[in-house]
């Protein structure tokens, strides 16, 4: 005789596709959403606010310059540098003049800000620079600079690293004076070269109060020793431990996180950590295209404690060699990931622009427009910004994603079989819908039996009819839902005995 009994709330697990089949604390499914403590999250939409570039993005970064009192965006193509306009919502041919720039394929831009000058650097030309304020056109920077894959800022030098003519070595500027490279001359000059006799060639370079170098198989620490005949030290870090992927590495505070061949990896306190073993690393191996795992991007999410890793899949469009097509997110702070289907060029941080009063949806005599006076009006919020398939520069500000996770497998009455005939959402989403799946053993080989999606009724309760002996739900948030938690499942079911 079947009992009635109370089912037990199902909360919703953690994404770890790498052990979901064999471990009820893991799920398989999480798709457009963030981590929170209590479950998952809406994930946002781009929202452009620009035209697209004449070409394929290649780079792109975001400067707070204080003579504007706006964010600046430049961005560069395969062959050609720009400059977002506010007024027109277009890109400013910025590029040197009579120059035509090579990036190499699968390569990006590395950018810099030194006080109020931007450096640009790829491998196949010479170090580009303008003044933020007042440049018109990017020039060559002075003092004869090699070519460079990377670059960063180390207090008061500029270092290039991964060099068109050593790719195991760094160069630096000297101190203060960022148009002077002549290596050794002494005399009261610092700039200087490096080569790494081991580790393998420079793969990544994070600049700060200390450099970070990686290299293929080594990560280097490089500290300012002032008045001393080497003036920078070099410490090994790790060994065997690297970075695969240049433009995987992203600096923020103290972390450092990247993509090493094992998997990702975050970098702090002279030592790396595991941050995808066992959870997302066979996930993403087996979803990246092993031809292009060195175009992985990391974007680091001004608006909370993650980073974003968006990479080329191995179902792409091949006429569309530079679409990165799926992002693995991470929070740090909870140590959790996420899985995004939404394909970028590139990332960035970014923020919200000014709104001219003509641009103002409505009449300001509208009931709850807001006052002329608003600062939300004078934009520079933080946001996460994208440059979209269609080399659009917009912010992650817009309709949210249609969401999509999993339950991890329970037995509800162990060890018997349940019959489920209605699941409820902990949400405050009012439109969602959910297909239960069941299988009688716990075993990979045996396949889940999902039952047709439904929707919920007025008690908020989503009709079903599944019999078995192990559950799992799936549910679905359609896009431009409002939302903002989504924490548990709680199933109505019964227990049907052991056969």
């Amino acid at each position: 005789m079947d009992e009635q009994q109370p089912a037990p709330r199902v909360a919703l697990a953690a994404f770890a596709p790498d052990v979901a089949s064999l471990d009820a604390t893991a799920s398989a499914v999480a798709t457009n959403v963030v981590p929170r403590a209590d479950g998952w999250g809406p994930f946002a939409s781009p929202s452009p606010i620009s035209a697209s570039l004449p070409a394929g993005c290649r780079g792109a970064i975001e400067i707070n310059s204080p003579a504007y009192g706006f964010p600046i965006y430049f961005a560069g193509t395969g062959t050609k540098l720009y400059r977002y306009n506010l007024g027109s919502a277009g890109w400013d041919d910025v590029s040197q003049a009579g120059r035509t720039y090579s990036v190499p394929p699968g390569d990006y831009w590395s950018f810099a800000v030194y006080g109020s000058r931007l450096l640009a650097c790829t491998l196949g030309t010479p170090v580009q620079v303008i003044d933020i304020d007042i440049g018109k056109q990017f020039k060559d920077l002075a003092g004869n600079p090699p070519r460079a894959r990377h670059m960063g800022v180390v207090g008061e030098f500029v270092v290039l690293a991964g060099l068109a003519a050593d790719p195991n070595a760094v160069d630096w500027s000297d101190l203060g004076n960022i148009e002077f490279w002549q290596p050794g001359v002494g005399g009261g000059h610092t700039s200087d070269l490096q080569i790494f006799p081991d580790g393998g060639a420079v793969t990544g370079f994070a600049g700060g109060e200390f450099g970070i170098v990686f290299q293929e198989r080594a990560i280097r620490r490089m500290v300012f020793v002032p008045n001393s005949a080497e003036v920078f030290s070099f410490e090994v870090y790790e060994e065997n431990r690297g970075a695969v992927a240049p433009w995987s590495i992203a600096k923020t505070g103290p972390r450092v996180f990247f993509l090493d061949r094992d998997g990702f990896y975050q970098f702090q306190g002279g030592a790396s950590v595991p941050i995808g073993a066992e959870r997302v690393n066979r996930f993403f191996a087996a979803r990246v295209d092993p031809n292009q795992v060195a175009s992985v991007v990391a974007i680091r999410d001004v608006t909370g404690p993650r980073v974003l890793f968006a990479y080329r899949s191995r179902m792409p469009d091949p006429a569309d060699p530079t679409l990165l097509d799926e992002i693995l997110l991470y929070d740090w702070l909870l140590d959790r990931w996420s899985f995004i289907l939404m394909p970028v060029r590139f990332g960035l941080v970014a923020a919200t622009p000014a709104v001219s009063i003509d641009n103002i949806p409505g009449s300001l005599d509208d009931p709850g427009q807001k006052s002329l006076d608003d600062p939300s009006y004078a934009g520079g919020a933080p946001a996460l910004g994208v440059m979209t398939a269609d080399n659009r520069l917009a912010l992650l500000t817009g309709p949210k994603l249609e969401a999509l996770f999993e339950t991890a497998e329970a037995m509800i009455f162990r060890p018997d079989r349940a019959f489920i005939d209605g699941v409820r959402l902990d949400s405050d989403a009012d439109d969602w819908r959910v297909a239960v799946g069941g299988r009688e053993k716990a075993s990979q080989s045996a396949p889940v039996a999902y039952r047709p999606e439904t929707s919920p009724t007025v008690e908020r309760f989503a009709p079903c009819r599944s019999s078995a002996r192990y559950h799992r739900a799936r549910v679905r948030i359609p896009a431009g839902t409002a939302w903002s938690y989504a924490s548990a499942i709680e199933p109505r079911a019964r227990r049907e005995g052991g056969r």
